[in-house]
């Protein structure tokens, strides 16, 4: 048998003119002894392109040079061939960066193409990370701006919670009061009439020092801040019993007469919520409570001081609210009188259903049904009660009334 001749090794045992060009094609002849020398070249982990001479004696220290100074393995998944160069490898785009994607692009491109692809890849992913890390901060005066907005949605909205109580309670006791009764006569009690409307106040604490004292300024005006707490949560009890103290008729303090006449009026305490409210009106030159204050006398039957009132009202014209809010207790108190025709066309007068109603146009739409229910006009009373379920189903007992009258 004869034993093949053996071809040529350089020192790493490799035969000489069979490694891989730069191309990757094989720079010596496919036949002999290759295909085992390749597999052992594999074997020891050399990269595929480790240098070669083109000719059959190409140099052995070039190929050791350039083997020594490539890793085994590639670092990114443990590839023989390709990658980027070592000094790129250690830069701050090192496997430490589990976060940033593998190198992108062609696996037969060169070191150097692929370097660059990496570079502008993880650049453009590093600023789109920094982009979306950024935290947005606003303006300071944009932030005092919206938080003022919305102490001012919360004061309006707390009136409108009060508005609707005060209804509520009107309109629960029109429900229980005979549809006629006999009008009494009383006289009006002596007041003068307001022509410019509320005074400006100022601050609370210089008014209390000049009430109170300079050493019980402080003490009271907590007490009223906790009073109106309570009348704020409904404990009525004890907003009455902290603030009574301070709801004397000579302290000229008209929030104080104010808020004692709402406590009172809450607790069904009419005479003593009229007398209160009476005083915030001539301290204050203020109509802000007339409509709760024509409710007080309408309880107490005294229809000359509504009368009187609700020309009040309608001559300074303040807010539309409450005007709305003034005609329904003025048509309720004709209506206790048992003129009905004349408080449906006071309830009427200027009725236009809004395409966006606020409260005070549901207590209105609410009381001219009612109104009209009690007159005998079903037609008009339904439609009436059907426009307000139609924006609150569940406004007072509109519902009800509604099916009531199928």
């Amino acid at each position: 048998m004869t034993t093949p001749k053996r071809r040529p090794q350089n020192s790493r045992g490799a035969p000489t003119g069979s490694g891989r060009s730069g191309s990757g094609r094989s720079g010596s002849s496919k036949q002999g002894g290759g295909s085992s020398d390749r597999g052992k070249r594999r074997s020891d982990s050399r990269p595929a392109s480790a240098g070669s001479s083109k000719q059959g004696g190409g140099s052995s220290d070039r190929g050791k040079r350039r083997s020594d100074s490539r890793p085994a393995s590639d670092e990114r998944g443990g590839r023989t061939s390709g990658g980027a160069p070592r000094k790129y490898r250690n830069n701050e785009y090192s496997k430490k960066d589990e976060s940033l994607d593998p190198i992108p692009g062609n696996q037969q491109w060169g070191g150097l193409a692929r370097k660059g692809v990496l570079r502008v890849h993880h650049d453009d992913q590093r600023d789109l990370e920094r982009e979306e890390e950024a935290v947005y901060q606003p303006d300071p005066e944009e932030i005092e701006k919206q938080e003022e907005r919305t102490r001012q949605k919360a004061k309006r909205d707390q009136r409108q919670e009060e508005l609707r109580a005060e209804a509520k309670v009107a309109l629960d006791r029109a429900k229980i009061s005979p549809p006629m009764k006999k009008a009494r006569s009383k006289a009006p009690l002596k007041r003068k009439a307001i022509t410019k409307g509320s005074r400006t106040q100022g601050d609370l604490l210089p008014r209390f020092k000049k009430v109170f004292g300079q050493e019980r300024a402080a003490k009271n005006i907590k007490l009223f801040r906790n009073a109106a707490k309570a009348y704020e949560d409904e404990r009525f009890e004890e907003a009455r019993r902290k603030l009574r103290p301070l709801a004397k008729p000579t302290q000229r303090i008209p929030e104080i007469h104010e808020l004692f006449g709402l406590i009172m009026y809450r607790l069904g305490k009419y005479e003593e919520a009229s007398d209160a409210l009476e005083q915030f009106r001539s301290i204050g030159s203020s109509t802000d409570q007339h409509p709760v204050l024509m409710d007080c006398y309408r309880a107490q039957e005294r229809w000359a001081d509504i009368d009187f009132l609700w020309n009040e009202l309608r001559e300074i014209s303040p807010s539309g609210s409450l005007i709305v809010e003034g005609r329904i207790v003025a048509a309720g108190a004709l209506a206790d009188r048992g003129d009905l025709n004349a408080a449906v066309k006071l309830l009427e007068k200027g009725w236009k259903p809004p395409k966006k109603p606020f409260d005070h146009h549901l207590r209105r739409a609410y009381a001219l049904a009612d109104l009209y229910d009690r007159a005998g006009n079903i037609p008009r009373a339904r439609e009436m009660f059907a426009w307000v379920v139609k924006f609150e189903p569940d406004f007072v007992d509109s519902k009800y009334r509604l099916k009531s009258l199928r």
